[in-house]
Parts: C-alpha cells; sequence; structure tokens
C-alpha cells in the first residue's frame, strides 16, 4: 500500500486519465469516487452543474482507503466552480485531518482557482497543492511533463 492515495471522480473520463497518469508517476494507489446519480449526457451534465451551484449532496457507492496515507490527492472536474457533490461526499465522509491534501481539477475553460479556495475551506488543514489543467489530452507531452513538475511540488509538500 502507498503513502500516497489518489480519489477522483470524473464524467467523462478526463479526470480519470489524469489522475492514472499522476498515480504512475508518483507509484501512488488510485480509487474512483462513484456515486448513485447518472450525470451521462447533455441533461446529466444540466443537472451536475445546478446540484454543485446549490451544494446538493451525493450518495457515494465507492468505498475508500484513506488510513493510514500521508497524502490524498483530490481529482475533480470544475462544475460551477465548485467541487462536484460527489467530492463534497467524499471530504465529508472520510476524516482528513492530519494528512497532506492536494486537489487537482480539469475543465474546459473557467480555470480552478474559485473551485480550489471552495474546496479548501472544507478540507481540515486546507490544500496543500494544486493543479488546474485546461483540456487535458491523453497523448500531449506538456501534461506529461506538467504532472511530473507537480508530482515533485507533491512529494516536497508530503516531506
Amino acid at each position: 500500500m502507498s503513502d500516497i492515495l489518489i480519489v477522483y471522480y470524473s464524467r467523462t473520463g478526463k479526470t480519470r486519465m489524469v489522475g492514472q497518469k499522476l498515480a504512475a508517476i508518483l507509484d501512488a494507489d488510485i480509487e474512483e469516487i462513484r456515486e448513485a446519480k447518472d450525470r451521462s449526457g447533455r441533461m446529466g451534465w444540466l443537472i451536475a452543474g445546478k446540484d454543485s451551484l446549490i451544494a446538493k449532496p451525493a450518495e457515494l457507492t465507492s468505498e475508500h482507503s484513506v488510513e493510514p496515507r500521508k497524502a490524498v490527492i483530490i481529482g475533480m472536474p470544475v462544475w460551477a466552480n465548485r467541487p462536484p457533490p460527489a467530492v463534497r461526499a467524499f471530504l465529508s465522509r472520510y476524516d482528513l485531518a492530519g494528512k497532506k491534501v492536494c486537489a487537482f481539477c480539469t475543465h474546459d475553460g473557467g480555470g480552478g482557482k474559485g473551485l480550489f479556495a471552495k474546496t479548501a475551506k472544507i478540507v481540515p488543514d486546507g490544500l496543500a497543492a494544486t493543479l488546474a489543467m485546461k483540456k487535458p489530452k491523453p497523448d500531449d507531452p506538456v501534461l506529461d511533463e506538467q504532472l511530473r513538475q507537480w508530482a515533485d511540488e507533491i512529494r516536497e509538500a508530503c516531506e
């Protein structure tokens, strides 16, 4: 078991892809945050934004092994400049006090500044490191380099 756990929520697969790449770089364990609600398709996208905006709680269908990890990295898309309901549910279910918590997000243009500020307020000790990626593509060497550099930042934060 690795000292680092990456948990991610992904509606379209972009955040999953980034999480898998980062897990390989850090030799970290990775787990998907899953929820009961189906958010696929155009209607799922609209409802997802609304649920995020009003901070509607999600019902998780996944369990996660946050103990005895030293660090937890949370991956998520940006929804209405906020964390998705499934990520909010994860953060309320698991005690992350005393752990280094980092967060990354994927987005189509809005950025992650507001999302990270809102997420940091939910995490007991705030966020140790963040990374926002606009429209990441699996075969992009710039993304790979960005993730390698961020992995170094995460390692430093965890020392």
